[in-house]
Order: C-alpha cells, then structure tokens, then sequence
C-alpha cells in the first residue's frame, strides 16, 4: 500500500515544480541500487598459471654416470581465488627437494609427473633439485627429459673433463662452453620447447680424424621364409662406420643362391661377381657414408619339392672389425621345419629377434637364433607333408519355392547364398524333364552352360571382403515341370525335387504351394526335409550378405569377367507367381544329395 502511494504521489509530482517526497532510507536505498549501471566485470585470465622463465643449472658427477640439476622456475598466478595444479618435472627424474618460499612445497605424482597444488596468488618462485641418468655409447654422452613449459629455458651443464668437448643440445639458439679448471661449462638458451637433450663427446680435431683409421662394424638381421621348392631371403645389414667415411661396401653369398635385389640409400650400382664358391656382392655409393647406414638384400635359393636337408644361406660382411647378427626361420606353407645342429650361432626364443626380423611376415617365425661370429652354419630338415583339400566355395544359405497348379504343373524357384573364392562354375543337377526359364548371378541375369554329365554350370564370381571375410552373393534359377495332373475323381500326387548343387549347403529352407482346393493327406507327406510350422533360421543373417551396393558391384565384376564372351541374346528376368496354401521345410547342412518331397492329395477339380 506504501508502494502504491509512494508511485501515485511521483506520478503527480511531475507537474508541480515544487513537489517533495518522503520516504523510509531503506526504500530510498533500494531504488538507489537498482539504478545504478551494473559494474563491467573484468574478463578471467586464458590461463590459470604461467612459467615465465626456467634455469636448469646442472654437475655431471666424477663417475660420469648422473647429473643433478638446480631448477629455478617463476610461476606466474593469473587465477583470481582458488586451487591451481602446476606440472614441475617427469617422474622419470629423480626429485631431491621442492621449495616454495624456502618451504617444501606440496607436490604430488600424476600422469607421469611431479605437480604442485597451491592456492597462493601472484608470483611464486619455485626451486627443484633433481637427479637425472647419464648414457654412454660409442664414446658419446647424453641426457635427456621432458620439461615443463616455459616462456624461456636458460640451462648450464659442468662436465668433469680437461679438453674441449663437443656439446649438442636439442633446439638451442645460443651454445657456447669455455674451460674452467679440471671442468668443461656449456651454457644454452632454448626456446619454448618441453625437452632438454644434452650430449657431449670429446672434440677431434680435422688433423685426428685424418690419421684415424676407418672402422666398420655390421649386425645382420635375418629372415628366411621356406615353402615347397624354395627358400626366400632377407637381410638387413646394419653398418656402424667410425672415423672416415666409406664409399664402397661389400657381402658375400653363396653360389647356389639367386640375388634379387639390393637397396639402400644412395646406391649409385651394385654388381655380383664369382669368387669360388661365392658370389661377392659390391655396393658403390653417390656419399660417404658414416655413423649408420642399412644395406638390405633380397634372395631366393632353390630346394627339393619334397623337402630334405639344406643350410640357412649366411650373409657374409666384407672388411669389418666384428659382426654380430640374429637369423630367424618361419615356414610360408604346410611344410614342418626342424632344426639342425648349429655352428658357430646360439638357438634362442624367438622373441628374442629383433622386431626388423618379426615384423617382416605374417608367418609365425618357429625358429631363431643369434651369432656373434662370421663364421656360422644353420642345417634345415624340411618335411613335405600332403594338403588336405578345404572349401573354397560354400552356400551359407538357400532358399527354394515351388509352386503347384491346378493342372499339376510345377514352377520352382531356388536362391543360393553362395561366398566363393576362386571356383568358376556352381554345378547344379536340375529335376529330371525340368526347363530353366531364367538364371541370376549377383542379381545379374546370366545364360548358365551344360557339361557333358547334363550339369548346369553356373558361372561365378569371387566374393568381395566384407569385415574381415568373404561376403556372399545370390544364385538364382528359375525353372518349370510338367508335373502330374489329378485324375478324373481330383485325387493325384506331387513329386517334387530341388536342384542339387556340388557344394555343401548350411541351411536350405523350402516353401511349397499347393493349389486352395486340394485336401492334403498329412500322412502321406514324406519328405528328406523336416516339415515345420515355420522357419528357424533366418535367410539372411546381419552382416553376412552384399547390400544393393555391392551387388551392384558384384554384377560389374562379372560384366568384366565375362566381356569377351558372346552372350547372344540377353537372357529374360522371369518373376515367379506364388499361389496357394503353403507348406514348409527346412534342414541342416546339405551334403551333395537330393532333396525331395512326396505327397498325396483330393479334391482337385481340373475343370
């Protein structure tokens, strides 16, 4: 009521220049605060936090096997309240001590790294102490983990060492390293990067180098596939080249083997030539080659079809000071591979291979072995046992109609669901008297051929890939009897038969019409089929069967296949009627046989 008084006394007062109004503070102030403009809010920052800048300042113990580095980082907090989480260094480092402010700072391990967890605003200046392994190979240090990002990285490393050493840091844009006493210092600058890799070696001079000899050290990795009359070969030959340069490399192999080719980087040729019972293969390169470099050699050795001894052929390297290697045997067939004693080379599971050598082949490799001498002998047993014969053709499903009319003709109609491999024809028996009216291969109307037996050949294609396996593609005959027609008092019987295909069938389900008017004894329905109520099985099961699609592509590959053979006349596209009460039957894998149906019936008037 206040409010309505308060309202009509403003509304009056607009006119009269003199007008006051009087109200409680409380009401004053209400009105007071929903007129003012509303506060621009400032925008929260993209990022929770920053690291402006990381020093990682690091000693390389006497012993040369670790470092431990003094890890500055300024975090910058941009979150106006609450919890922040900041990344400081990967548990693959050893983390000493963390200090925020001088206190131990509240750390703790996720996804792979050490991280801080603080509600603490502004600028926060955090220091580490990590421990980091040091690597030595082929007279070369190095170091090397992730960091946290940073707008700018500084990192200095002391190295026990009098003389100059070469230093290489990933990605830095400014290097240096001066002497200081018994210690090499490097100083670098790296950009925004999230990896320090360090590694030094000591320097050579070009005059060294010169009077160094040239070193070759190789490591061969093997494989050898063996199938009936043949042995095939692969050998990646590893080359470490120390000191100078090589321009020219060579193998040898044994006479009996057939080289098939050599590849590598920069191979301007490569030759074969004889030298005794050897061939020697001589590799010329476009640069010098130094540090590593892969040669890799393909080959094929002849062997008895029906198996027997023979020795693994052995990839010698030429002018090397050692050479260690790994040869593995898988077999591509039905052949049973039996290991000899071996000279010079030590069996080992073949898990033990190198994954050059695994990864080469699909084949399950059944025999490894390693040698760490030139010098090796590998004896083979290869045993040739029989194939056993296997589908390469199958029906999955088949479906049949036949339709009886009152007269006592018969149309039939029979689908097959066929996934095909490599066969050509489907041969199919058809009903003694019967005439095919039309023929679909892959829902292409196809002329079908007889051979000299009376078989219906049935040209076919090859099924495509369909996740994994072959899909499958329909068969389709359509086809007419004679029949028997009822007799005078419309008593008769029916004798049916389907057509007989020379593949097996898993499931064949079979609908029979029979005219409206003819009363069937049911005990006189006798059938190689089980009569039932309605199919079990489906015709088509989900994910078996060519969409429209790949039918239509299924009916390109045979237009393709068939292009050169004069079809005459394009055959006819017969749609079967059904009519009638129905009946039907249904089995369980069919093998080659015959499928028929018998069955007394009356009441069939023919006028």
């Amino acid at each position: 009521m206040t409010s309505l008084i308060l309202l009509t006394a403003l509304a009056s007062a607009q006119d009269i220049p003199s007008a006051k109004v009087v109200m409680p503070w409380a009401d004053f102030k209400t009105l007071y605060e929903q007129g003012k403009a509303p506060e621009d809010k400032p925008e929260p920052a993209p990022r929770d936090w920053s690291i402006n800048r990381a020093g990682y300042s690091g000693v390389v113990t006497q012993d040369g096997t670790a470092a431990r580095f003094d890890v500055d980082l300024q975090v910058q907090v941009h979150k106006d309240k609450g919890w922040i989480v900041v990344p400081l260094a990967p548990t693959s480092v050893a983390l000493e001590s963390a200090k925020l402010g001088g206190r131990d700072a509240p750390v703790f391990l996720e996804g792979g790294w050490y991280k801080l967890v603080t509600d603490k605003k502004g600028t926060l200046d955090l220091d580490l102490e990590i421990a980091v392994s040091v690597f030595e190979a082929n007279g070369q240090s190095s170091l090397s983990f992730p960091m946290a990002p940073s707008g700018g990285t500084q990192v200095t490393l002391d190295v026990p060492a009098e003389g100059d050493l070469e230093f290489i840091v990933g990605q830095a844009q400014f290097l240096e390293d001066t002497q200081e006493g018994k210690v090499r210092h490097m100083e670098a600058i790296l950009p925004a990067t999230g990896n320090l890799s360090v590694s030094w070696q000591r320097e050579i001079s070009e005059a060294q180098v010169e009077a160094q000899e040239q070193r070759l050290y190789a490591e061969v990795h093997t494989l050898v596939g063996v199938s009936e009359g043949v042995l095939m070969g692969h050998s990646d030959v590893n080359y470490t080249i120390v000191h100078q340069g090589a321009e020219a490399l060579s193998v040898t192999l044994p006479a009996d083997v057939t080289l098939l080719d050599v590849q590598g980087s920069g191979i301007r040729e490569w030759r074969v030539r004889t030298q005794g019972e050897l061939q020697v293969v001589d590799v010329d390169l476009n640069f010098e080659a130094l540090g590593s470099y892969r040669l890799m050699l393909d080959y094929e050795k002849a062997l008895a079809e029906e198996g027997g001894d023979f020795t693994v052929p052995r990839v010698d390297v030429q002018g090397v000071q050692r050479v260690k290697g790994y040869v593995g045997v898988a077999a591509l067939s039905t052949l049973e591979v039996n290991p000899g004693a071996a000279k010079g080379a030590r069996k080992i599971d073949v898990r033990e291979l190198p994954a050059a050598i695994l990864g080469r082949t699909d084949q399950p490799v059944l025999l490894g072995y390693k040698y760490r001498q030139s010098d090796w002998t590998l004896p083979i047993t290869v045993d040739q046992h029989d194939e056993i014969e296997v589908l390469v053709t199958v029906v999955d499903t088949a479906e049949a109609v036949s339709m009886v009319t009152q007269d006592g003709r018969i149309m039939g109609r029979a689908s097959w669901y066929v996934r095909n491999n490599r066969r050509q024809f489907l041969r199919v028996r058809m009903p003694e008297g019967s005439e095919i009216w039309s023929v679909k291969v892959a829902g292409k109307s196809v002329k079908p051929g007889v051979d000299d037996n009376g078989e219906v050949l049935l040209p076919l294609v090859r099924s495509q890939a369909s996740g994994g396996s072959l899909a499958a593609f329909t068969v389709e005959v359509v086809w007419v009897e004679d029949g028997q027609a009822p007799d005078a008092s419309g008593k008769g019987a029916i004798e049916l038969t389907l057509p007989r295909v020379d593949v097996p069938v898993t499931y064949y389900r079979w609908s029979v019409y029979v005219p409206w008017d003819a009363k069937i004894k049911r005990n006189s329905i006798d059938s190689s089929l089980r009569k039932v109520e309605w199919f079990s099985t489906p015709v088509t099961p989900e994910g078996q069967y060519l969409d429209m699609a790949g039918q239509a592509a299924m009916q390109q590959s045979y237009q393709a296949q068939n292009a050169a053979v004069d079809q005459g006349v394009s055959p006819v596209d017969v749609a079967m009627p059904v009519e009638g009460q129905a009946l039907y039957f249904e089995k369980l894998l069919v093998l080659d046989e015959e499928l028929t149906l018998h069955l007394d019936y009356k009441g069939l008037d023919r006028d």
